[in-house]
């Protein structure tokens, strides 16, 4: 009868801590090693126009009444397109892509 009593009591105490381990781990893994967040970027001050600059020699290409994005795509009187790549305060540099024939587009 002692014996079964001594291992009643080590297979409660076994699953008290089992049960204490368990819902540590559980726990532990979002407090130690949460995933943090890049911050956010600031927002872009909006302005009435925008120019956009070629970004390699640096001629004005047009100036528009909108605001612009990085990653926009702008098409010059040429036909040349061009893709946004930077933005300081009212000024968007652009990098040309390609040329565009619109005569295949008729």
């Amino acid at each position: 009868m002692n014996f079964n009593r001594r291992y009643l009591l080590i297979m409660i105490v076994i699953v008290l801590l089992s049960i204490s381990v368990f819902s540590v781990l559980h726990i532990l893994p979002l407090n130690l090693f949460s995933v943090q967040q890049k911050p956010a970027p600031e927002p872009q001050k909006l302005y009435d126009y925008y120019t956009i600059v070629d970004e390699a020699d640096g001629h004005s290409l047009m100036y528009v009444p909108l605001v612009v994005n990085v990653g926009d795509e702008v098409l010059t009187e040429e036909n040349q397109r061009y893709k946004i790549v930077k933005i300081e305060q009212n000024k968007a540099f652009a990098r040309f892509v390609e040329n565009v024939n619109l005569e295949k587009y008729k």
